[in-house]
């Protein structure tokens, strides 16, 4: 990917590339990512010793996320904040087999776990910020119609986007068959905008609506966690999302929260810069008044 789009930290920028690297890079990377602390007091023979790999390895590693060789892998790496990993580093909750309880894990420590994920992807996600949302954000404000593309448990970010900007008064989509996401594409033309959400970057269905779009000259943006992929080089503009791959379960969650929670500042954007679109979002939570029971419109709004 272009080297400029690379967030300035350190370890965000390790697991965006790392869907990318070859097997000997990623040895390395993910012995960094796994054991921060160690890894800031390793030379390079002594980081490649513990890695599994080569030093020749860990130098294309340091290339492969925009620095010059180790000594600048070092100096970012002291100046990337402690506790990376953990986010709750105090807490001890949870039955366990120490304190005389059963293993199951109680409540409080799978809310921790679970919490958990989520906020560090939201934050590492932050820490992916480049010009490219600015980009994104003009492209949107200037469409004269969205386009959202996803297939799966990646629609429901779609859909809510589908909800929030049909609300602000764009005309858009958010279907999910797959054949009528190749029709809408067909659809959009120059001054349109296509928004494709997959984590992987690799839904065959997603990328093919992402191609006929773009030929069509709409621009097309894509919300993923792999910059190498290949609805990334079908793309004008990239926005990338960060998990933790700890487990693929955690990790359908908090790729998710990612998602909804970048459509979310685009529509804030959005009617910070429009004030107009206020009286449409307004007029539309009245509609949808018909939906609850009476005596309840008036609690914090009409949504849920």
């Amino acid at each position: 990917m272009n080297k400029g789009n690379l967030p300035k930290q350190i370890f965000p920028r390790l697991r965006l590339v790392l869907p990318s690297l070859a097997k000997a890079e990623r040895k390395a990377a993910d012995f960094i990512l796994a054991n921060q602390e160690i890894a800031r007091t390793l030379n390079l023979s002594d980081l490649a010793d513990n890695s599994g790999c080569s030093q020749a390895a860990i130098v294309r590693l340091c290339k492969a996320v925009g620095l010059n060789g180790f000594k600048q892998l070092k100096v970012e790496l002291n100046r990337s904040s402690g506790n990376d990993g953990e986010l709750f580093p105090d807490s001890n909750t949870g039955a366990s087999p120490e304190n005389g309880s059963s293993s199951r894990p109680g409540m409080a420590e799978v809310l921790k776990e679970v919490f958990g994920y989520n906020v560090r992807s939201l934050q590492d996600t932050f820490a992916l910020y480049t010009d490219q949302y600015e980009r994104a954000l003009e492209a949107i404000l200037a469409a004269r119609q969205l386009a959202f593309f996803s297939i799966g448990n990646a629609s429901m970010p779609c859909q809510y986007a589908y909800m929030m900007f049909r609300r602000m008064g764009y005309l858009c989509c958010a279907d999910i068959d797959p054949d009528i996401q190749m029709l809408d594409a067909a659809t959009l033309r120059r001054g349109d905008v296509a928004i494709a959400v997959s984590h992987t970057g690799q839904t065959r269905h997603v990328v093919a609506a992402t191609e006929v779009a773009h030929a069509n000259g709409a621009t097309t943006i894509c919300i993923t966690k792999n910059a190498e992929s290949p609805l990334a080089k079908v793309c004008d503009i990239h926005l990338f999302t960060a998990t933790v791959d700890s487990s693929i379960h955690m990790e359908l969650v908090a790729r998710r929260i990612a998602e909804y929670a970048i459509i979310e500042a685009f529509y804030h954007a959005i009617r910070a810069i429009r004030p107009e679109t206020e009286l449409m979002v307004n007029e539309g939570s009245l509609a949808m008044r018909v939906n609850k029971l009476p005596g309840f419109t008036r609690m914090n709004g009409i949504d849920g």
